[in-house]
């Protein structure tokens, strides 16, 4: 027996890293479909989804808000089409987890829009006004009365566009501002900011530069901060901070905001943080064009220090299947000081998306990225589908899709002790044994002689899989069981060679990875194993 080394993991609020061999104890390659912030040494799995809407296939929501609906009640509005047609149809869900509400897949229609298809970008509510706001057509903004569920007007303000954005109700004034794009030719503005104050239209409050898509728009202490992409695909983009004062022309900031086209911008925790992508498809935004020139996807994820985007951290797609595979759609939400959005990418040998999240544990701790919830349980979408909006309403997360040109809704189930049948996912980083700080790395063959999976005391339906991937195998779907844990009350599972408990493990390998598949409900608390160093590739053992 040679040199034994032992390795622990009992934190996992490190999110994702891309760095496959990173040496934070606490990240991962992949974590899916579990909560690993409220308490970040144990990792709580989600519920599984189901529909969210029996008529998804022709009402095809794909943006959502909530508003005052009657007296005090609010509830969950949907845009989507009238079936058989192109114009937008409205229906609404009572935000109450019952029968009546969120429990299940019924939604009631409300209005219905008479003309033009609809810019899914944009739908808000204005409280101030008691009115939704849409696209359409590329000619208006369309209003909805919430309160009535009817129709307001299809034609409430000119505005020839071929580019909106989702709109935002600064809380300094308590104004709608939109952001548009107009690539047609002619004189005039072809790029600004829409503002609706009470009522009172301005269609360029403030004009932008017309080579720039201004894609996101949020709150930014007293400013509204505008990211923009460059129209050409080609270049870096570009934030703008707007005191809000349209009779001064001069913007109060203008801010590099890198490479890649910025499709996300929010403000988390204090700090401005937006995401970027760099190859893959743009659905969103048909005028910005899909960035075909890079060799691999790349998603850049920044934050602003001082008057400089810095970068904080890069998701490359996979060198196999992963070109011109990601895609980012523009909807997003904060929540408790997350940044919540949609993306699928190809990343370390599958297809991952759903609703991902950007955030920290504290304000002392870096910002993180993490695979919340996958869109429909473990049925994985393949690269060409698109994710269509979402939005996360308490507990329950709704997430629009389409997975073979079929659209479809998916919502979280009522909740139950026994609806944990999605896979939570937790994909280690690759060990080589350099990270034991013993002076052993991927030069020296190692022996798996025992390694172990604790969690809370194990529920009734809990069930943790545990599997392994070794040398060339590391970053493909391929993986190895080692053993299939579904003791009640149980709060670890060790295999080890010795005594021959579960599969046989793994010999004369240089660097391992761990997966963990945590169903019914079974949360996980720590990953731990010992290694036997047996030699290196060029001394003879």
């Amino acid at each position: 027996m040679g040199k034994i080394i032992e390795t622990k993991i009992d934190r996992f609020d490190g999110g994702i890293s891309n760095n496959s061999r990173d040496r934070a104890g606490n990240v991962a390659r992949m974590a899916s479909n579990f909560d690993v912030f409220p308490f970040p040494r144990k990792m709580t799995p989600y519920r599984n989804t189901e529909s969210g809407d029996e008529n998804a296939s022709t009402r095809r929501k794909r943006n959502f808000l909530v508003g005052l609906r009657t007296g005090t009640t609010y509830s969950l509005y949907g845009i989507g089409v009238v079936s058989g047609e192109v114009y937008a149809g409205f229906e609404y869900k009572n935000l109450t987890a019952d029968a009546g509400g969120m429990a299940n897949a019924a939604w009631t229609a409300a209005g219905n829009s008479t003309s033009g298809a609809p810019n899914f970008n944009l739908w808000v509510y204005y409280r101030k006004t008691g009115l939704a706001y849409f696209a359409r057509n590329g000619s208006h903004i369309g209003t909805y009365t919430v309160a009535s569920g009817a129709l307001a007007s299809d034609t409430a303000q000119a505005l020839t566009y071929t580019e909106i954005g989702q709109g935002v109700v600064h809380s300094k004034d308590d104004i709608l501002y939109i952001p548009w794009y107009n690539n047609a030719g002619g004189a005039g503005a072809k790029s600004g900011i829409l503002k609706n104050n009470n009522g009172s239209w301005s269609n360029t409050a403030l004009a932008l530069p017309d080579h720039l898509i201004p894609t996101s728009i949020s709150e930014y202490g007293n400013f509204l901060a505008i990211g923009c992409a460059p129209a050409s695909g080609i270049g870096n983009s570009r934030i703008f901070l707007w005191d809000r004062n349209e009779t001064v022309t001069t913007l109060s900031e203008s801010i590099d905001a890198g490479s890649g086209s910025l499709i996300i911008l929010e403000e988390i925790d204090g700090e401005l943080v937006w995401i970027s992508q760099k190859g893959g498809v743009v659905t969103s935004f048909s005028t910005l064009p899909n960035t075909t020139t890079s060799h691999r996807d790349r998603v850049y994820f920044r934050r602003l220090i001082g008057n400089v985007g810095v970068k904080f951290f890069e998701l490359h797609s996979d060198r196999a299947g992963g070109i011109n595979s990601t895609s980012i759609p523009a909807y997003k939400q904060k929540i408790d000081n997350r940044l919540f959005f949609q993306m699928i990418i190809q990343y370390n040998g599958s297809v991952r998306d759903g609703v991902w999240s950007i955030g920290r544990s504290s304000p002392s701790a870096p910002f993180v990225l993490v695979n919340e919830q996958k869109t429909n349980n473990n049925t994985a979408l393949a690269t060409g589908d698109t994710l269509n909006g979402f939005i996360k309403v308490g507990d329950f997360l709704l997430q629009s899709y389409t997975s073979g040109g079929t659209y479809g809704l998916t919502k979280t189930v009522i909740s139950s002790d026994n609806n944990y049948s999605e896979n939570s996912i937790y994909e280690s980083k690759t060990f080589d044994g350099s990270q034991a700080g013993q002076g052993t790395d991927a030069t020296h063959y190692k022996d798996l002689i025992e390694v172990a999976v604790t969690t809370e005391s194990m529920v009734t339906n809990g069930q943790i899989v545990l599997a392994y991937q070794v040398d060339e195998n590391i970053g493909t779907s391929t993986w190895t069981t080692i053993f299939t844990n579904t003791t009640n009350d149980s709060i670890s599972h060790v295999a080890n060679n010795v005594e021959s408990l579960g599969a046989a493990l793994p010999k004369s390998y240089k660097q391992i990875a761990f997966r963990i598949l945590s169903t019914g409900g079974a949360e996980v608390t720590g990953l731990a194993f010992k290694e036997d160093v047996i030699g290196r590739k060029y001394i003879a053992d």
